[in-house]
Formats: C-alpha cells, structure tokens, sequence
C-alpha cells in the first residue's frame, strides 16, 4: 500500500513544539491547503482544508523556531489515524499528517512582509484585559507519552530553509 502526501498550503496557526518523556521534539500546527472549484460546477468557489500536521525530532524544532502563522510550506510525509481517551473518558479521534520533510517556500522578506501585514490588521487586545489560554486541539502526544515543555521561543525567525529528516 502506498501511504504518501504532499501538500502545499500555510500555518493556520503558530506551530506548538512539546516534548516527550524520552525527549524527543514533537511539534503540531494546522494547515490551510486551498482546493480550486471543480470544472464542471464554475460557480463553485475554492474551498479550504484545514489539516492537522504533526513533525518530530529535529523537522519539529525547525518548525517551531523559524515558522509562524501564514508561513507558505510544503509538506511531504503520511496520513494517519489515531484515537485516545480524555481525562473525563471521552473518545477522541484524529486524522493528521505526520510530516517527514517541511519546505519552507517563501524567503525573508516576504516573510517579514506577511508578518507586517498581519500585525497592521490585528488590534491589540486593551492593556488590563489578560490574554486567552489556547486549548489543545491536537489531543495528547500519540503513544501515551505527556510532553514535559511548551515552545521555545520564536523571537528569532528565518525563512527559506529547507528541512530534512
């Protein structure tokens, strides 16, 4: 069977780097990859998917450090399924993409460019209002393992690198 996918699209999110028990980096962000209408229905608009990407070792501590939300990729890796418990005995079930290589498809400055442009069209939240905690979305970290460490920090940004496994 042949279990391969390659995706171009951009971070829906920033990405959220973990690390297990052992130490291994595991990082997770959503992906936008935008599907054209179809031929036979020109009144159809594009539509959007919004996919969840998971990347480990030294492709996640990449992701993390140099990507943020709007990051133009490429992805190639493999779909797969998984199903956990929540801590209230809820099944949970997800279908992601476990990435094996991560392009980064836009340089420096267009990256800056991007990011310009988004912080232009966000208003910042009022001074004595506390920021929201964002929820994992991406369920526990697959085989049991809990993360021990959230994201560094991404001050420091570089596009146009390419990852390898």
């Amino acid at each position: 069977m042949i279990n391969n996918v390659v995706l171009v699209g951009r971070l829906a999110n920033d990405p959220e780097m973990r690390y297990t028990p052992s130490g291994t980096a595991v990082t997770n962000f959503r992906l936008a990859v935008s599907r054209p209408p179809r031929r036979d229905a020109p009144d159809d608009q594009e539509q959007t998917d919004w996919l969840n990407i998971v990347t480990w070792g030294r492709v996640a501590e990449n992701c993390a450090q140099y990507l943020d939300k709007g990051a133009l990729v490429g992805i190639e890796g493999r779909v797969q399924s998984r199903s956990w418990q929540t801590q209230d005995g809820q099944n949970r079930y997800s279908v992601e993409i476990n990435a094996q290589r991560v392009q980064f498809l836009e340089s420096r400055q267009e990256a800056e460019r991007r990011r310009s442009a988004q912080q232009e069209r966000q208003p910042s939240p009022p001074a004595d209002e506390p920021l929201a905690e964002a929820d994992d979305e991406f369920g526990p970290i697959p085989e049991g393992e809990e993360s021990t460490s959230q994201s560094p920090s991404l001050s420091s940004r570089a596009i146009g690198i390419c990852v390898r496994p």
